[in-house]
């Protein structure tokens, strides 16, 4: 048997056998809140510590950048988010239960949803691999100040941070890095689209550009930086900007790469 599936077994088990109960007895349809309070009401008469929805504050240079509220948080190290959706999860479904295990240094997390005609209970896996730290700035021959001050920016966050949270996080935890450090920051600048000259409105590009010089892609959770490079040298030509800066705070790797 794998070794990540005998992690927290017997608790994972008695958490399913909970839910099930739960749904069971509220019934199908109902709200997440409604789920969330009968669940307490579960946990305790099994006798299970638990706290319901604790506040995390995500400090920066002891600036709150975030704030993580999970549902749920078992004997201290399973966090448990709760859902209701009559739907399968989607990526950020996902990305919530990672940005809890990142932050609590958990090994498993499970994700749920109640809102289907049965309880979906995924459990999710963190493991504990040293991230890798791949970086690129064989593009920038003769580095400006805004260059060399990114460079330090990634150093500090990689340092700091390593990888594991969403992009949202990511996000925030560097544009706060970017203007403690003195840099103009534009989020999502807006560019003219056209078709064979034709023009078609504007569009927000999913970027920021630093101190009018170099555009900054970022993405989380990804398997590679690829695709980051691709739109960053498209936003570039956007933009009529000369450099760029791609960056995948990705699951075992951070990756960034000059352009």
């Amino acid at each position: 048997m794998n070794n990540e599936n005998l992690i927290e077994e017997e608790k994972t088990y008695l958490i399913r056998r909970g839910l099930f109960h739960v749904q069971n007895e509220v019934g199908l349809g109902k709200s997440e809140e409604a789920y969330h309070q009968a669940f307490k009401l579960w946990l305790k008469q099994a006798g299970i510590p638990f706290t319901s929805k604790p506040c995390y504050p995500l400090m920066v240079d002891n600036v709150k950048v975030h704030e993580l509220i999970p549902d749920f948080i078992l004997w201290d190290r399973i966090p448990v988010e709760l859902k209701s959706l009559p739907r399968r999860f989607r990526d950020k479904d996902w990305v919530q239960i990672h940005n809890y295990l990142k932050l609590l240094d958990c090994k498993i997390g499970l994700l749920v949803n109640m809102g289907l005609h049965r309880v979906i209970a995924e459990r999710i896996i963190r493991k504990n691999d040293t991230p890798e730290f791949q970086q690129n700035w064989e593009c920038w021959k003769n580095p400006t100040s805004t260059m060399t001050c990114l460079k330090e920016v990634i150093d500090k966050h990689f340092s700091d941070h390593l990888t594991g949270y969403g992009s949202e996080i990511v996000n925030k935890l560097f544009l706060h890095r970017l203007k403690a450090d003195g840099l103009c920051v534009v989020a999502r600048p807006c560019v003219s689209t056209t078709y064979e000259g034709i023009r078609l409105g504007t569009s927000e590009l999913d970027c920021q550009v630093v101190n009018s010089e170099i555009v900054v892609c970022m993405t989380s959770l990804f398997e590679d930086n690829d695709f980051n490079r691709r739109r960053a040298k498209s936003f570039m030509k956007d933009l009529g900007l000369p450099h760029a800066l791609a960056i995948n705070s990705g699951k075992k790797t951070f990756q960034a790469h000059a352009l």
